[in-house]
């Protein structure tokens, strides 16, 4: 089987942590067929750099000049330059602009590759254009839907239906929580081609029994600044309630273009001494740090899942999140005992935070379920064997349909 990929969320040198759970991702099923990744490589400058001035242009131009493809047994990443208008802006005239200048070269990089089946990571913007060149070539389609909906129907309403109508374009569509299924489903009920896979982690499963701080409790978060849904803003303002409740100390691995609001507003709240933001660190200092923690709290919502909780769950750390939730919502349904808190709700968080800091029978037990079913769940090789096993399926039903190329 020889599978085509394209995800522009990908590691660069610029930034070598962005994708790299799709890296994961297409590593693991090249050990089980031929995979060709392209990943487009937007040529416009990202905010952060444009407000570091010529200095973080400059940056950013030499690292992504140096980000080079890669070939490793069966896996090869080919990057493909484009440009494109600003996002999100002009997101919806943007993949009308990619497909009359970009089309023909993606589809050059695709018929050499001759793939059996074409696979698209997101909606947009490249998820329509992968779906007219899969027809052309006459391969079935399959769109992993990473992105939650109800963020996306608020940043774009009124170009909000158009952009689902991709997903009828689909011949499977992969989903990684009950949460997005049932979203997906609410807003497009005859689906019906739809595939539950989990996302894998990276971290080895901690085998001995955490030991948790009595004293000075550590609580962690991983995620990135750009986005208000991932609620840093609550987290901080939870904390501010615990300051003459609890001793802690927070550490935010992350970074992103609204990282100075929430240092100022720790300034605001007096929390500049017990929270640091650490910024965006390697995969071996991230788990160092999740084993230095008593708890992990990430109140996003909504959330499709995100990978940080079962990283985090590896590690033996108990995780704390919030209704609607995506990743708390299916650890609950695996049987683990999520913490969750009122979404947007700074005083339940902080009420919860303090409940399960007090409690060390609750913990424990958060720790060891954990481990277990990130062990039983969350490989990067079950990802894969799920994934490949779907698209085996997919080519057999394809074929019968009498679908598949002469």
């Amino acid at each position: 089987m020889r599978v085509l990929q394209i995800s522009e969320c990908f590691p660069t040198k610029y930034k070598p942590q962005t994708g790299e759970f799709i890296l994961k991702h297409v590593s693991a099923l090249s050990k089980l067929c031929e995979v060709k990744l392209i990943a487009p490589l937007r040529f416009i400058p990202p905010r952060e750099a444009l407000l570091a001035g010529y200095s973080g242009v400059r940056k950013w131009l030499s690292q992504i000049n140096e980000t080079e493809g890669m070939s490793d047994g069966q896996l090869s990443v080919e990057y493909m330059n484009y440009i494109s208008l600003p996002r999100p802006i002009f997101e919806a005239i943007d993949e009308k602009l990619i497909n009359t200048l970009f089309r023909k070269k993606l589809f050059d990089l695709i018929k050499a590759f001759s793939p059996d089946i074409l696979y698209c990571h997101w909606l947009r913007p490249w998820a329509g254009i992968a779906a007219s060149i899969s027809k052309e070539l006459g391969i079935p389609f399959v769109i992993d839907h990473h992105e939650d909906l109800p963020t996306m129907k608020i940043l774009f309403p009124n170009d909000y239906s158009n952009f689902l109508n991709t997903f009828l374009l689909a011949d499977m569509i992969i989903l990684h929580s009950n949460e997005n299924r049932t979203d997906l489903q609410n807003e497009i009920a005859s689906l019906n081609n739809i595939e539950l896979i989990y996302l894998g982690q990276s971290f080895e499963i901690f085998e001995n029994d955490k030991e948790f701080s009595n004293d000075n409790i550590k609580l962690i978060c991983v995620s990135h600044l750009h986005e208000p849904r991932k609620n840093i803003d609550v987290l901080l303002k939870a904390l501010a309630l615990l300051s003459d409740k609890l001793k802690f100390s927070m550490r935010i691995i992350g970074d992103g273009p609204l990282k100075s609001d929430y240092e100022k507003l720790c300034l605001t709240l007096n929390l500049s001494g017990v929270v640091t933001f650490e910024g965006s660190l390697p995969q071996d200092k991230i788990k160092q740090l999740l084993d230095d923690s008593d708890m992990f709290i990430l109140p996003s919502f909504p959330e499709a899942f995100g990978i940080v909780f079962a990283e985090a769950l590896a590690r033996g750390v108990p995780v704390v999140t919030c209704k609607g939730n995506g990743g708390g919502e299916e650890l609950r349904l695996l049987g683990y005992p999520s913490v969750l808190a009122e979404p947007l709700s700074a005083d339940d968080l902080s009420k919860k935070i303090l409940a399960l800091a007090n409690n060390i029978e609750a913990k424990n037990e958060m720790s060891y379920k954990g481990r277990k079913i990130a062990r039983e769940n969350f490989t990067w090789e079950r990802n894969a064997l799920q994934t490949f096993d779907m698209m085996t399926e997919l080519l057999n039903q394809f074929h019968n349909r009498g679908n598949v190329r002469n």
